[in-house]
C-alpha cells in the first residue's frame, strides 16, 4: 500500500509538472483520496468486526464453559437419579414379594382364626356360668368382627388374642359381683364369688343362704350351712377386704357332659 501511494504521488507531481495536465490531476487525486477512504473505512470496518467477533467470541466461550459445566452436574444427577432407580427397583420387588407373602398368610391365618373363635365358643357354652353377659357380649362381637370384610386380618387377630387372654385371665383369678341367681322357682339377690375358672359359689346378702353352680347339671345347688362362714371369708378376699388364706369349699364338677 505504502509503494502504491508513492507511485501515485509520483505520477501527481510529474502530471503537475505537464501542461494542461491540471485537470488530470485533480481527477488523480480525487481518486486517490478516494482510495485511500475507503482503504481507511474498510480497515476501520474489519476492525470494528474483529472486535465484535473478539466479543461474541469471549461470550460463546463462556457460554460453552457454563454449558460444560452444567453438563457435568447433570451427569452426576443422572447417575445418582440411576442409582437411586435401581434401589427402588429392588424396593418395589421387595414390598412385592412381602405382600405376597402378606396374601398367603391371611388366606392361611383366616381359617385358623376360624378355629379358635369356634373354641372359644365352646368353652365359653361349656364352662362355668359366670359373667355370662360380659362373656356373651364378647364373643358376639367377635363373630362380628370376624365377619366383617372390611376388617384387616391383623385386627382380627388381635381381637381374638385378646378374647383368649380374658378367658385366660378368668384361670387366675377370683372376683366377687352381686346377681340374681334361680333356685327352684325363686330368684335370689347375692353375691357370686368365682374362684378362677374352678367354681362359681352364691352367698346371699344376708350370709344365710349358700349355693354352688352345677356345671354338669348345670344349675344352682344349695350348700350345706357349714360351707357358708368359709364362703363369706372368700367373698371378703375377693373384695380385697381380708388377705389371702385356705378356706373350706367344694369344688364339685368342672365340667359340662
Amino acid at each position: 500500500m505504502k509503494h502504491k501511494l508513492k507511485f501515485i504521488g509520483a505520477v501527481l507531481v510529474l502530471a503537475l509538472t505537464i501542461p494542461g495536465y491540471a485537470d488530470t490531476a485533480r481527477i488523480l487525486e480525487k481518486s486517490v483520496k478516494q482510495s485511500v477512504k475507503q482503504s481507511i473505512d474498510t480497515k476501520q470496518e474489519t476492525q470494528k468486526q474483529q472486535d465484535a467477533w473478539e466479543t461474541r467470541k469471549i461470550k460463546l466461550t463462556a457460554r460453552y464453559d457454563q454449558l460444560l459445566s452444567e453438563n457435568e452436574a447433570l451427569t452426576h444427577t443422572f447417575d445418582q437419579l440411576s442409582g437411586e432407580e435401581l434401589k427402588h427397583t429392588d424396593l418395589n420387588q421387595s414390598l412385592e414379594q412381602e405382600k405376597l407373602e402378606s396374601i398367603r398368610i391371611q388366606e392361611e391365618m383366616q381359617p385358623f382364626l376360624r378355629a379358635v373363635q369356634a373354641r372359644l365358643e365352646l368353652l365359653v357354652k361349656k364352662d362355668a356360668s359366670f359373667l355370662k353377659t360380659e362373656r356373651t357380649t364378647r364373643l358376639t362381637n367377635l363373630a362380628h368382627v370376624m365377619d366383617d370384610i372390611d376388617v384387616s386380618i391383623g385386627e382380627k387377630f388381635r381381637k381374638v388374642l385378646e378374647a383368649l387372654f380374658i378367658e385366660a385371665e378368668y384361670g387366675n383369678s377370683i372376683e366377687v359381683y352381686q346377681d340374681k341367681i334361680q333356685i327352684g322357682a325363686n330368684e335370689v339377690q347375692g353375691n357370686i364369688f368365682r374362684l378362677g375358672r374352678i367354681s362359681n359359689f352364691f352367698l346371699s346378702l344376708d350370709n344365710n343362704f349358700a349355693a354352688v353352680f352345677n356345671v354338669r347339671q348345670d344349675q344352682w345347688e344349695i350348700l350345706d350351712d357349714e360351707y357358708i362362714p368359709g364362703l363369706a371369708q372368700g367373698v371378703e378376699m375377693a373384695a380385697k377386704r381380708r388377705p389371702v388364706e385356705l378356706i373350706n369349699l367344694p369344688l364339685g364338677s368342672l365340667a359340662k357332659k
